[in-house]
């Protein structure tokens, strides 16, 4: 194999081809490690010039050049931190409604009386996690003020009253 063919066969691209893409272009030029080689053409000449093109493409590290966060980011973090902090305390409630079932006791007059007692009691712990399965699936494509105000009304509908009275008395 001549030397003209192993080039060809290591030309990825044309540069002059439309469609031709250099993957090194969208990198700023110091990750590239070029930023202060200059061109060729530059290094022929010996141009001052190219020298402060050179200089200035270097970039300089300012606040500027940080990630910019915007309000619409904000906003997000806020609302996927409300969501979190409801979903912790729907997990706190079914924490309590385990706790306060363990103290109360019925001795139901018959059978089926205590299975539906217990059946109760069941869906008393599974009931915060239903809720904000629910909201999560049924709001999906809503306002998130939605989905919040949602998740607040089953904060304050699924307290855990009997370990809150337990407590109090």
């Amino acid at each position: 194999m001549n030397a003209d063919r192993r080039e060809e066969a290591l030309d990825w691209g044309d540069p002059d081809d439309p469609s031709w893409v250099d993957p090194g272009a969208d990198e700023p030029a110091a990750e590239r490690g070029d930023a202060a080689l200059g061109t060729d053409d530059d290094l022929a000449t010996g141009d001052a010039a190219a020298d402060a093109r050179s200089a200035s493409s270097a970039p300089v590290a300012t606040a500027a050049s940080a990630p910019v966060r915007t309000a619409d980011d904000r906003r997000r973090t806020a609302i996927t931190a409300a969501t979190g902090l409801l979903a912790g305390v729907y997990l706190v409630y079914s924490v309590g409604w385990i706790l306060s079932i363990g103290t109360l006791q019925l001795t139901g007059a018959t059978l089926l009386i205590e299975v539906l007692y217990q059946f109760g009691e069941f869906l008393a712990i599974i009931a915060s996690a239903l809720w904000f399965g629910a909201v999560m699936a049924l709001t999906r494509g809503a306002r998130p003020a939605v989905r919040l105000g949602w998740l607040a009304l089953g904060a304050l509908v699924l307290v855990p009253w009997p370990l809150i009275i337990g407590v109090l008395s």
